[in-house]
């Protein structure tokens, strides 16, 4: 019963896809950083989102640019009203927890000393308490719950991570993005080879990390490495299924079509991203790939004075990317970029929280950003060097 369900359940996805032809809008979520935990921050962040989408959506829609290329000559519209997803009170308990050790210090640390230690430790406390698994996974589910609502809405989504809400958008991706092939996820894990056969001989369609960790067949460890079911009974019970949790737990085709991260701090966190000797950097690969051969696109816009912007990478043409991911790319349309040379003309102090009241400035620099982004991968570098 549980499988026609699912089965059922897909189907009624494809149809909606299908009819979603029809009439396709693009909606906006917003997904917030750290300290947001009391009533006075959540006020701020909703009321500086509902400023910004004013703004980014004027921006969006007057630009030819976007027009032809993301809106694809109107085929696509953008949603006039903005979406939260906010997870910002998810850590009220520590947070009580750490106001009191930071009141006990207060007695005998300096006044100056205990200012900074405020600040640092309530600016800092969510982002390392998010980038947990056991903290981010249930974030993950509820926003991928979100994607699937508009979805069934006929809706794409992008996704804007202000702050610590970049490793929110970043670990979405990774996990939820249907990019891995079975057989070739086989033949490079270490499994038994009788196991490798049943795959091949079994095929299903490409999946998402969560659906390898939701059907039993793979777990991930404690130091973020995914641990295949060598139990071949139990292995060949759930592969069978696969199809069923990739239906579920990933994402489908055309129901994300970007990430917008600003004001992020993501590669201070996940400097793996970048480090060719850690394990996942197999799955990143697999994510780029994915990218660049589905549409997406993946922003990281920054004011040149913000103390916590990072750039998530060096930018990068099509060709220097498809020698260092070493896989064959077949790319359409899709790109990775970063543009942080903008300055907010606040002080360092307070440009970290300035793109709100930049509306204006900073939409632009999104707009800018993706038509930078577009051109370096889909017009200059798609030639063979």
């Amino acid at each position: 019963m549980r499988k026609i369900i699912l089965l059922v359940f897909c189907s009624l996805i494809f149809v909606q896809n299908v009819i979603a032809d029809e009439h396709k809008e693009i909606q906006f979520i917003y997904i917030n950083g750290s300290n947001n935990n009391d009533v006075k921050m959540k006020t701020w962040f909703f009321e500086g989102v509902y400023k910004l989408h004013s703004r980014m959506y004027d921006s969006f829609s007057s630009s030819d640019f976007i027009y032809k290329n993301l809106l694809k000559n109107g085929e696509y519209n953008i949603s006039s009203s903005p979406e939260i997803f906010f997870w910002g009170d998810r850590s009220n308990k520590e947070i009580q927890a750490l106001n009191s050790d930071l009141s006990f210090t207060k007695v005998f640390s300096p006044r100056l000393a205990q200012t900074v230690r405020t600040l640092l430790a309530h600016y800092l406390h969510d982002a390392i308490w998010v980038s947990h698994y056991r903290n981010m996974h249930p974030v993950v589910e509820d926003l991928h719950k979100q994607v699937m609502e508009n979805y069934r809405n006929k809706k794409s989504v992008i996704l804007f991570g202000y702050s610590a809400g970049a490793f929110v958008t970043y670990e979405y991706m990774f996990n939820k993005l249907a990019d891995i092939n079975v057989f070739e996820f086989y033949n490079y894990t270490n499994v038994d080879e009788s196991l490798v056969d049943f795959v091949k001989s079994n095929p299903q369609n490409d999946t998402c990390i969560d659906a390898l960790i939701d059907s039993g067949l793979v777990i991930y460890s404690a130091d973020g490495k995914l641990i295949p079911n060598n139990n071949i009974q139990s292995f060949k019970d759930s592969y069978l299924k696969l199809d069923e949790y990739t239906c579920t737990s990933c994402i489908p085709q055309g129901a994300l079509k970007g990430i917008i991260n600003f004001a992020s701090p993501l590669v201070l966190f996940y400097s793996d991203i970048s480090n060719p000797n850690y394990p996942l950097t197999y799955y990143n690969k697999l994510l780029y790939k994915y990218i660049l051969e589905n549409d997406i696109f993946w922003l990281t816009v920054n004011y040149a004075d913000d103390p916590l912007g990072f750039p998530t990478t060096k930018n990068l043409s099509y060709n220097d990317l498809k020698n260092i991911i070493d896989i064959q790319i077949h790319p359409q349309n899709g790109f990775l970029y970063s543009k942080s040379d903008v300055k907010s003309r606040k002080t360092f102090i307070r440009s970290h929280t300035s793109y709100w009241a930049t509306a204006k400035k900073f939409s632009k620099a999104v707009v800018d950003a993706y038509e930078e982004g577009f051109n370096l991968y889909n017009i200059c570098n798609k030639k063979e060097p």
